[in-house]
């Protein structure tokens, strides 16, 4: 867990899992049409030789078990959600099946090896920049680009639970409902609870881009363990992951395909989604609620503390923590080393942007605003050699929103070792821990 394993870790995903996820989403939309399929991955032709054959074999094999999740899946929705509970023994057995059969669909990417090269690591559909009335429009309607989850009648999305099934650190749950953000999507969220969960304080824990932990089996979450220290952890399933990928995409690809415009709409949903799970965590019987994450988890939770002052009182978390943040969108959009290594500046140039578009546009993804609760309540946890999301922009963000020295810890790591290292060295969960447990 040092900065080594972060420059590792930056070329792997960028130069590897995406190129490699581009072809695998462009399979599972295109497998019966080689030439749109070609298309998706950036090619005038699909190849010939023995390229062409393996790769008609690594499409084939990529359909037969994108059925065979289809049909774990739906047992699963119907053993867990069906109106009679099932035996634990069917719930986990239903559960072992999905895990297993999602986590062989999302390895079919690795088949594509033979033309990982060739594959871009995003499929750009980046919008022409809006005009300055637009956006003159948008960042007067709001601090930030989240909104309150209400519908017309003033109401919340039903919030509906699955049946628990027993867990390693005790009972687990899913919750799913109509997305406030994205119109005709679900949202959902996997919860784990301690054995005596009346009136356990909540941590809703948002992941990183592309990070799909419900679909892939032996994936370790260290803070799923939390409820051995009497804490409930839900984990929502951000917009366009999981359950909620598009067609023609892999999790998490439209936000950064559609430029800034798709950071904005996961952001303006994500943000929506985790007021929603406040509020049930409340009548849930949590008296005390925090929200965070790591990396995009963080940038969305750090959104919402600012929105969140605007909102009713028992939507307002009453503490975050931020694992491998920035305050500068910017510097991230435009200096980041992942945005370099996918060329997300470059696809902005081609679609037209300026810098100067870009600086005008990056308020609204920014908390400009403060917190909903005191700075007492923030956790911080930053790596000195993070170049994914500056180190600068972070610590800049502690020093304005007054993170007290007992809560903001930095360590000489990058982006994804300052995260992973949390199961050794967990004393920002620890201390997060002791704001929501303290009398």
């Amino acid at each position: 867990m040092r900065p080594w394993y972060d420059r590792c870790a930056l070329h792997l995903v960028a130069r590897w899992y995406l190129p490699l996820s581009r072809a695998w989403a462009a399979a599972l939309a295109h497998g019966e049409d080689e030439d749109c399929f070609a298309r998706a991955v950036g090619q005038d032709r699909f190849p010939d030789g023995w390229t062409g054959r393996r790769l008609r074999r690594a499409v084939a094999a990529t359909l037969r078990r994108r059925d065979h999740h289809r049909a774990a899946d739906d047992h699963w929705r119907s053993a867990f959600f069906g109106r009679s509970r099932p035996a634990d023994r069917d719930l986990v057995e239903a559960e072992a099946h999905r895990i297993a059969s999602a986590s062989t669909l999302m390895a079919a990417r690795f088949g594509f090896l033979g033309i990982r090269s060739r594959s871009p690591a995003v499929a750009w559909q980046v919008p022409a920049p809006p005009d300055q009335d637009h956006l003159d429009a948008q960042h007067a309607s709001a601090g930030t680009c989240i909104a309150a989850p209400f519908d017309a009648q003033g109401a919340l999305p039903q919030v509906e639970a699955s049946h628990p099934v027993p867990g390693p650190f005790g009972p687990e749950r899913w919750l799913r409902f109509p997305s406030p953000g994205l119109d005709g999507d679900t949202a959902w969220a996997r919860v784990f609870e301690p054995e005596d969960a009346e009136g356990a304080p909540t941590f809703i824990n948002l992941h990183g881009i592309g990070m799909e932990l419900d679909f892939w089996k032996g994936t370790v979450d260290h803070t799923a363990s939390l409820t051995q220290r009497g804490l409930r952890v839900i984990r929502p399933e951000g917009p366009w992951h999981g359950r909620r990928r598009c067609a023609g995409f892999y999790g998490g690809e439209p936000a950064m395909a559609y430029g800034p415009e798709g950071f904005r709409r996961l952001f303006a949903a994500w943000g929506a989604d985790v007021a929603v799970l406040v509020d049930w965590a409340r009548r849930s019987g949590s008296r005390r609620v925090a929200i965070g994450g790591v990396s995009l988890g963080a940038l969305t939770s750090q959104l919402t503390a600012v929105a969140a002052a605007a909102w009713p009182e028992r939507l307002r978390p009453d503490a975050l923590i931020l694992v491998a943040t920035s305050g500068d969108l910017l510097d991230i959009a435009l200096g980041g080393s992942l945005s370099q290594a996918v060329g997300f500046g470059s696809a902005l140039h081609r679609a037209g942007w300026s810098d100067a578009d870009l600086s005008r546009y990056v308020p609204l993804l920014e908390p400009r605003g403060a917190p909903v609760m005191p700075a007492e309540q923030i956790v911080m946890a930053l790596g000195e050699a993070d170049t994914v999301t500056p180190f600068a922009g972070g610590l800049a963000l502690a020093r304005r929103w007054a993170v007290p020295p007992e809560n903001l810890f930095i360590r000489r790591q990058g982006h994804f070792s300052v995260s992973l290292d949390l199961s050794r060295q967990p004393q920002p969960l620890d201390r997060l821990v002791e704001i929501l447990t303290r009398p």
